[in-house]
């Protein structure tokens, strides 16, 4: 493997800025899995010294990193080295408590009793996670087949506090869903949930059923479709799934709640 690299010095204008940052700003281009994954494997260097990813700088201060000159592009060699290791699961933001990454389609939050692929294993694989006594978990889940932000604490104490601001509803969640049907502008479903038998499967249950609540707007639409921003006031499994499959505008290619087509 061919070793390509440059080193370069902090400007004034970024004197006591985090390391992480003024790469970022040089290589837009590059994951950030992939920077992240350069400090863990302390091949970013300040002076000559291994540093960490928040690192703060001074004007002057030589930085050694493992890829090509930015002016110049990214060399091909070094663009297909970091594409062909790139996780499946793309970082958000990271820092030395939280990870927030964008969960894909058709990935489990948490590992089943199976023990297979899980935003933990695949965000511990993009983070080149070595800590023993505490892996990246998750504040909250989606569902296998819903995408987006999901955010992971990195120690204990992150957890605790991140898993008290959901306790206060101190987090919005909010969602876009492409539904069957045109909607009303606007609208509140608060139809009580429950989960059923051994195929995962929620529906409206008003006698067993828990409270839940979502809310939602709709950006655009025509009679056949609409385009909403739905929000999620509990979290219950396939709450937004449900909820709007009750009422007649099920997610589209959602076969499992209604959308046949």
């Amino acid at each position: 493997m061919i070793y390509m690299g440059q080193d370069f010095r902090v400007s004034a204008h970024d004197d006591g800025r985090r390391i992480d940052r003024i790469i970022r700003k040089k290589w837009p281009d590059l994951p950030l899995s992939a920077i992240m994954r350069s400090f863990r494997k302390g091949m970013v260097k300040v002076d000559g010294r291994r540093v960490d990813f928040s690192s703060r700088v001074a004007s002057g201060n030589c930085v050694s990193v493992p890829w090509d000159d930015p002016e110049a592009g990214i060399g091909k060699d070094a663009l297909a080295r970091f594409r062909d290791s790139r996780p499946e699961i793309e970082i958000i933001y990271a820092d030395n408590d939280i990870c927030i990454v964008n969960k894909p389609w058709n990935l489990l939050s948490q590992p089943d009793t199976a023990g297979g692929e899980s935003v933990i294993s695949r965000t511990a694989a993009a983070l080149d996670w070595k800590d023993t006594t505490f892996m990246p978990t998750p504040v909250h889940r989606l569902d296998r087949n819903t995408s987006g932000a999901m955010v992971l604490a990195l120690n204990g104490v992150a957890l605790r506090g991140l898993h008290e601001a959901w306790r206060r509803d101190g987090v919005r969640k909010t969602y876009l869903a492409l539904v069957s049907g045109e909607t009303p502008d606007q609208g509140r479903i608060d139809s009580p949930l429950l989960k059923t038998g051994e195929e995962n499967i929620v529906g409206v249950d008003t006698d067993r059923g828990r409270y839940a609540l979502t809310r939602f707007e709709k950006i655009n639409g025509d009679p056949s479709l609409s385009l909403l921003l739905v929000e999620l006031l509990t979290g219950r499994s396939h709450q937004a799934r449900v909820h709007l499959a009750s009422i007649g505008h099920p997610l589209i290619g959602d076969i499992k709640y209604g959308d046949r087509k």
